[in-house]
């Protein structure tokens, strides 16, 4: 449900805001320079827009919603895609932004598409706004690199464990959150304690292996240092699963059941099977020692 107060200026920004990257912030930062008194964000589930065939997201809808508020936007709407989908432009900013929105300003990227069969561009919804009486301003697509700022490029940099150059693009460390669970106890038997935390489904796996990485209790909002194990962990199981382990530098204590955020830094090597656990453990040792000296 949708309460509104005709009194209040309001802007709307649009988009799907997978990653919440950089490029997104600009055009949040041009949602907060509007002048509203109201600054909305209308998205969809990135679960539910497949776009470009692409399955996994860089976000989840939760850490979406809150990275949004973070950058500026006082409210989030979710709309319902399959609803909307087939809605013809015109519907879309007669209906839905002057009826139900009742927007006063409009925002979106350069590259946005609405309406049915993405039939709309930012140019037509930029014609239509000035014919129901609304403001519109279209944010220009940002470069870095010479390329332009895109989910699919932070996507891609992810899945090849290039952390720090798709770090640079969404502004923050690319990161996984979740309630720590009981593993299989090897990195007890190791003398090297690690903590599991599931990865989060559809959310973009990145490289298998090592990594530094930052860790949050979230509840304390301690923070710690950490290396990370993203993959199967074949020198200990066959079953195939994929998971994320973190060994926190210090003593910790007991972290079973607590909610930790773990942010991935930079890449250190591949995960492999070793010839047994003394090999394992060494090199694992030597991970340790080496992130001890950074930061």
């Amino acid at each position: 449900m949708i309460i509104i107060d005709s009194i209040v200026k309001r802007a709307v920004l649009l988009g799907l805001f997978d990653g919440v990257h950089i490029g997104h912030q600009a055009a949040l930062k041009a949602l907060c320079d509007s002048g509203a008194e109201e600054k909305i964000v209308y998205t969809f589930r990135s679960s539910e827009v497949d776009t470009k065939g692409h399955r996994s997201f860089v976000l989840t809808d939760k850490e979406k919603e809150r990275k949004l508020i973070e950058y500026g936007a006082d409210k989030v709407y979710f709309a319902d895609f399959a609803r909307v989908r087939d809605t013809s432009p015109e519907d879309f900013v007669r209906n839905t932004l002057k009826g139900e929105f009742k927007a006063d300003i409009v925002l979106c990227g350069e590259n946005f598409r609405f309406g049915k069969e993405a039939s709309g561009d930012a140019r037509l919804l930029e014609s239509l706004c000035e014919s129901f009486s609304i403001r519109s301003e279209i944010v220009g697509l940002l470069s870095h690199g010479g390329e332009t700022v895109s989910t699919t490029r932070i996507r891609s940099l992810i899945e090849q464990g290039k952390m720090a150059e798709a770090d640079e693009l969404l502004g923050y460390k690319y990161f996984f959150e979740g309630k720590v669970t009981h593993g299989m106890s090897m990195g007890r038997e190791m003398g090297i304690r690690t903590v599991n935390i599931p990865l989060t489904p559809k959310k973009v796996v990145p490289r298998f292996g090592v990594y530094s990485s930052d860790v949050t209790v979230i509840s304390s909002g301690e923070k710690l240092k950490g290396i990370s194990n993203v993959g199967v962990k074949p020198t200990v199981s066959d079953s195939g699963e994929i998971g994320l382990e973190t060994h926190i530098l210090g003593d910790i204590g007991d972290l079973y059941g607590m909610d930790i955020k773990v942010e991935l830094k930079s890449f250190y090597r591949d995960e492999k099977r070793f010839s047994g656990v003394e090999e394992l453990t060494a090199t694992i040792n030597k991970d340790i020692d080496k992130r001890r000296e950074e930061d």
